[in-house]
């Protein structure tokens, strides 16, 4: 079944907590922990991932913390979900061929094909901006 992962929603939470921030403004992971009664140290592994694929940019120090690397309209829940999880994956048997000795006759293929880009282009065309709500 295709389920959006801890890691996903999670990282979303974050990235919507500093939509919130302004454009210059760092925002700590203890604050948004606090505000969503999360632990610190868990969204301390989940902002890695952000950071890596270049969502998030951080500053240490008193006014450090984590900001949005790039615009609201920009960052798209593909890039979220592909940084947290990497490629979906509807079936195990479309990332390894060796894994369905009748890949060759397969019926189903086509359809897991064609679910898995309506999913993408769905993902590719919504952003943080869509998602986006001020409290």
């Amino acid at each position: 079944m295709f389920e959006v992962s801890a890691k996903v929603d999670y990282g979303l939470l974050i990235l919507l907590e500093l939509a919130k921030t302004g454009a210059d403004d760092y925002q700590t992971l203890a604050d948004i922990a606090a505000k969503h009664n999360v632990s610190p140290k868990f969204l301390s592994q989940v902002i890695i991932p952000l950071k890596q694929h270049g969502l998030v940019t951080s500053r240490e120090g008193k006014r450090g913390g984590y900001k949005l690397a790039q615009s609201l309209d920009v960052i798209t829940l593909r890039a979220i979900v592909e940084a947290m999880d990497g490629p979906l994956q509807l079936v195990r048997c479309m990332t390894d061929t060796k894994l369905c000795p009748a890949e060759q006759a397969c019926s189903t293929k086509p359809v897991w094909q064609k679910l898995k880009l309506d999913i993408y282009q769905l993902l590719d065309r919504t952003t943080l901006h869509d998602l986006y709500v001020t409290d």
